[in-house]
């Protein structure tokens, strides 16, 4: 029926043609986003990972297995709307360069959720949301990617959670692994 697998992604489904997996990750300049964000610099500090930085966002690249690049804008102050220009710019600079991410990963509050589905790539696979009550936006999200598969918080979004097992999903990703959901939600 051509329909895509819905318990597992392959790895080579989520390359581009130079056999890159492409990411970009959404964070919001509010304090637990730039908590959060953090947290997420902290966890690639190692070496299967190399990070690149600019004024409004950062790369970091796998340096070992398959070939990943993560683009994140970095969650600047809110209040000055400073978040959303990292976006836009992070938006316009893979626009511009041909950079198709195959997984997005909303890490903020769920008030912060629309801005990222309205900037959502057509080209994801993946769709991670970890905010409280993301499953709730899953019909705006299957509009814009139809046969994406989503990974989304019914109730509370924690970054207890989130981290771990984004981590554990881009690790296996690296290793030139599938992802298997069944088995990631109980290694997880």
């Amino acid at each position: 029926l051509g329909i895509p697998p819905v318990y597992f992604m392959p790895n080579k489904s989520l390359r581009d043609t130079a056999g890159k997996i492409i990411v970009q990750q959404f964070f919001y300049g509010d304090k637990d986003g730039q908590g959060v964000f953090n947290g997420f610099l902290n966890s690639f500090s190692n070496a299967n990972w190399k990070r690149t930085d600019s004024a409004q966002w950062v790369k970091i690249s796998s340096v070992k297995g398959t070939p990943i690049e993560i683009y994140a804008n970095r969650p600047l102050d809110e209040k000055l709307g400073l978040d959303d220009e990292a976006q836009h710019h992070l938006d316009d600079y893979l626009y511009n360069n041909d950079i198709e991410p195959t997984i997005v990963i909303h890490r903020g509050h769920s008030y912060w959720l629309e801005g990222t589905i309205k900037q959502l790539a057509p080209s994801a696979k993946i769709v991670l949301l970890g905010s409280c009550g993301a499953y709730q936006s899953l019909d705006k999200i299957l509009r814009i990617c139809p046969t994406e598969q989503i990974v989304a918080s019914k109730q509370t979004g924690s970054g207890l959670v989130n981290h771990p097992m984004i981590y554990a999903i881009l690790d296996q990703l690296r290793q030139g692994k599938d992802l298997n959901w069944p088995a990631m939600w109980t290694y997880l």
